[in-house]
């Protein structure tokens, strides 16, 4: 899988009706994200990651929550609403659902691509609390909610910097955070993403910063994305940019690179950058290698694909 950010211009449906308006639906707005701040937690079932922020209660019955989760090998599903916590039950209220689906063997000219949902009303999932302690906590209930939840910042801190898989686990660990970013862009990884042509569009992380979105060129398109201070939830912000220069059926090149700060319970901070020149593109897919740097240290190729360590490895679960 390993999608880092791939705007991948894929605009090989420019006739097929893609839309070329403002918005993908007249009134719509194109970022809806809540901003959540709040304990961020992850917790990962055969490879899938997951990734719930809680904001808090502080005295009141209901707060904000978003969860995150990617699916190997490629797709992101994020969900925002509120929850309650009267006790041991706990209940989540999902408003909001961003879906980016795994489109890997279709051609680019007919994917879906990134769409948002709105319910009305919301979607209820119900949650009994097993047990909160220190950095753990325990949900029990159906499968889109139950699990063993870790705060992140303490299971980055099983990222060391002498270990030689270092480059690669923190590179995975950031990725996770440009993927969780894919879902909110309507259009992205289909010819929807013509709707940005010429312009430029904000799109602000759900915890603070935010990450645009832009694109030139019709028959040799070429999109930048641009993190600022971009973070969907403690412990992971991303800087810089990432481009994609393409032909009309997705087949090109990726460039440009991408700063990442992680947090550490602790220890201090990995600070690293991916450079995405050895990145190539066929059909809107990805091929090649990351090169990742880590605390100023060499140049390490970070293959794409399924993630080499898993991040079971790389966070100690």
């Amino acid at each position: 899988m390993r999608r880092a950010l791939r705007s991948v211009a894929v605009l090989g449906a420019l006739g097929l009706g893609a839309c070329l308006g403002p918005y993908p639906n007249i009134g719509e707005k194109l970022d809806a994200t809540s901003r959540v701040s709040g304990s961020s937690y992850i917790t990962l079932n055969s490879g899938n990651a997951r990734v719930l922020v809680l904001a808090p209660l502080d005295g009141g019955q209901r707060a904000a929550f978003t969860r995150i989760d990617e699916f190997q090998p490629r797709a992101v599903e994020t969900l925002q609403g509120t929850w309650s916590d009267p006790g041991v039950d706990i209940t989540f209220s999902t408003s909001t659902i961003f879906t980016l689906p795994d489109e890997l063997t279709r051609p680019v000219s007919s994917r879906r691509g990134a769409t948002r949902k709105t319910l009305s009303p919301p979607m209820v999932s119900a949650a009994t609390l097993v047990a909160v302690s220190g950095d753990t906590l325990e949900l029990a209930g159906p499968a889109e909610v139950a699990g063993t939840y870790h705060t992140l910042a303490s299971r980055t801190a099983s990222i060391r910097d002498t270990d030689a898989t270092s480059p690669a686990c923190a590179f995975h660990v950031a990725n996770l955070a440009v993927e969780s970013s894919e879902a909110r862009v309507p259009g992205f990884n289909s010819a929807g993403l013509t709707q940005y042509l010429n312009r430029v569009e904000p799109f602000q992380g759900i915890l603070s910063g935010t990450m645009s979105i832009g694109l030139v060129g019709l028959f040799s398109p070429v999109s930048t994305i641009t993190f600022q201070n971009y973070a969907d939830y403690e412990g992971v912000v991303l800087n810089g940019q990432q481009i994609s220069s393409t032909d009309t059926s997705g087949n090109g090149a990726l460039s440009g690179v991408v700063t990442f700060h992680i947090e550490r319970r602790g220890m201090a901070p990995l600070e690293g950058s991916v450079d995405y020149r050895a990145v190539t593109l066929s059909g809107g897919n990805e091929s090649g290698d990351y090169l990742v740097t880590l605390d100023g240290g060499t140049e390490t190729r970070v293959p794409t694909g399924h993630r080499i360590p898993s991040l079971e490895e790389c966070l100690g679960l």
